[in-house]
Order: C-alpha cells, then sequence, then structure tokens
C-alpha cells in the first residue's frame, strides 16, 4: 500500500488485523514518468512487491498511534495558545500599559485582574490596586500604579476581550484533551516514569510525547 497523504489510513485501520501490510513511500515506488493512471501505479507496486523491491514503513501499534496523534495536536495547541498571549501583550503594548515591565508573568492572577478592571473601564485608570494583587507584589504598587497609567482605545478593548476569551478557551480544550492523553499513557508509566528521571525532563506531556514518537 501507498502511503498517500491520509487516506491509506482508514484502509489501513480495517486490513491491519487480517492481513501483513506492507506500507510503502510514495519516493520509494514511483513508476516511470509516462502514461500514469492508478490502474498502472497499482500494478507497479505489485510487480515491485513480488520482487522484493518495496521496503515497508514502520508502523506503530494502533495505542501509540492514537497517543501520538492527541500529543500532535495538544503541541498545536499550545502553540495558538502562545500566539494569542503575544496578540494580548502586543494590544497592551500599543495601549502603553506596560505590566509586562513590572510582574514576571502578565497572564498570571494578580496581573489578570488588573486587565480585567481595566477593561471594564478603560477610562479609570486610577482605581485600587491593592485589593486586586497578591500580598507578596504588595511593594509593586508604585510601578503598578505607572505601568497601567496609558489608554486604551475602543478598538483595543474589543480585541484584547476576544483574544482573551479565545485565550481561555484554548486552555479549557488543552485541558480536556490532556486529560485524555493521560488515561492513554496509563499503559506506558513505566517508559514515561524512566524519561522523567533524564534531567531538564520534567514536564510530564514532553515524556509522554517522547513516548508516542519513539515506541
Amino acid at each position: 500500500m501507498e502511503s498517500t497523504r491520509k487516506y491509506w489510513i482508514p484502509v489501513f485501520n480495517i486490513l491491519e488485523h487480517s492481513c501483513n501490510i506492507t506500507l510503502a513511500h510514495p519516493k520509494y515506488v514511483k513508476a516511470i514518468r509516462g502514461k500514469k493512471t492508478d490502474k498502472k501505479d497499482a500494478q507497479w507496486i505489485a510487480d515491485l512487491f513480488k520482487h522484493d523491491l518495496v521496503a515497508g514503513s514502520f508502523i506503530p501499534p494502533l495505542p501509540i498511534r492514537q497517543l501520538r496523534d492527541l500529543t500532535r495536536y495538544r503541541f498545536k495547541l499550545t502553540n495558538f495558545s502562545s500566539s494569542e498571549k503575544n496578540r494580548l501583550q502586543n494590544s497592551l503594548t500599543v495601549s502603553n500599559i506596560q505590566l509586562g515591565n513590572v510582574v514576571s508573568d502578565t497572564f498570571g492572577k494578580s496581573s489578570m485582574n488588573i486587565i480585567d478592571k481595566l477593561l471594564d473601564n478603560p477610562h479609570d485608570t486610577s482605581f485600587d490596586i491593592e485589593p486586586l494583587i497578591h500580598r507578596s507584589m504588595k511593594g509593586k504598587l508604585p510601578e503598578l500604579e505607572l505601568a497601567i497609567d496609558g489608554l486604551i482605545t475602543p478598538e483595543q478593548v474589543g480585541k484584547i476581550k476576544v483574544v482573551k476569551q479565545h485565550y481561555e478557551d484554548l486552555e479549557s480544550r488543552k485541558a480536556d484533551l490532556e486529560a485524555i492523553i493521560l488515561s492513554l499513557a496509563e499503559s506506558y508509566s513505566k517508559e514515561i516514569n524512566l524519561i522523567l528521571t533524564v534531567p531538564s525532563f520534567k514536564n510530564l506531556f514532553s515524556a509522554i510525547a517522547v513516548v508516542s514518537e519513539t515506541v
């Protein structure tokens, strides 16, 4: 079988348990140029296989394929979330809201409390910040007051609200996906725990991703 895009997967799923399937990379079974048809391609691949000239691609077992699919999707969601975080930060910057220069994490609870307050009434930047922040940040009150002394236009307010909602939705969906990944990864707990003993490997999902890509 030639591995053309995703079209081979449903056929492979049906035949996997009843046939010994050799999945070939298109690069290695390409027919000679000429009048090319699907039927001629099939005959060509059959002839190559008959003479043991088709190198089969490695196909991991179904549980690993499922885990790989989900971990790759989680990576995509992480990238989407990062893009939205950058977009929100850019909106704050053009509005001269410099929270990022004062707090270590603009998306931390204290910082988001301040942003929510600004979005409720963009024209009021003289509100009391102290009740909105963690007590460990009390020493930064003067800096925070200067950091929010900007001007958020109605257009930027609307944009920030959309971006913030999208970011929160992405994080929520990512959490749902992670629950499914953890359930599938239970069978590989021994391998995952071994990977976590490697220096710099601290994130559980990074270890799961390694298992999904290498087993």
